[in-house]
């Protein structure tokens, strides 16, 4: 059984991780005549060069620098374009996720609602399952009896699609890959 407390972070959620990246010169955020005489023009040296090679696309061809410039006006509309899709996937979600049951694709079946967990519930995986729209970055998240039991009050796990990997919270807010020790055969995901 799920614990009582769902997860209040997911594993894309970025945290500080308290490293000062001041200046080391004594006088944090002001440049002394080294700075603006040596770092500065080598800085905007390096910055020049590794520009260019991102939009020549690793290659210092010019012939793709200019390509890629020539794109640069339609990049607020894939942007735009990128933003809408997400508010459809969460509106497809939101139109759902007031019903009793909900029809998971990758099983093939509707899995109803447990009010007592306040999730979805699909018996065969005895797997609980709900989407965390409380965090900055919204995702599904399951909890595998057998796996995420393993981890207490916390275990609940996330699929990340574009490292095709599970990841599991092993303490508040931390999250891990989900070691290899677990079988993997029967966990699947919302898509």
């Amino acid at each position: 059984m799920p614990p009582s407390q769902k997860s209040s972070s997911t594993h894309y959620d970025f945290r500080d991780n308290g490293r000062d990246y001041g200046s080391g010169s004594g006088n944090p955020g002001k440049l002394n005549a080294f700075d603006l005489l040596v770092k500065l023009p080598i800085l905007l040296l390096m910055l020049g060069f590794f520009g260019f090679f991102i939009i020549s696309k690793g290659t210092c061809d010019p012939e793709e620098a200019k390509a890629f410039l020539a794109r640069l006006p339609d990049m607020p509309a894939e942007f735009v374009q990128q933003l809408n899709d997400q508010k459809e996937r969460q509106s497809a979600y939101e139109a759902t996720a007031v019903q009793d049951r909900y029809y998971v694709g990758s099983l093939g079946r509707y899995c109803e609602w447990d009010d007592k967990y306040e999730c979805y519930y699909d018996a065969e995986t005895d797997c609980y399952f709900w989407y965390n729209n409380t965090t900055k970055t919204h995702t599904w998240q399951y909890w595998y009896e057998g796996i995420s039991s393993d981890y207490g009050d916390y275990g609940w796990m996330e699929w990340d699609s574009s490292e095709m990997q599970w990841y599991i919270e092993v303490s508040d807010g931390d999250w891990e890959p989900l070691p290899e020790e677990y079988d993997r055969a029967r966990l699947w995901h919302v898509e």
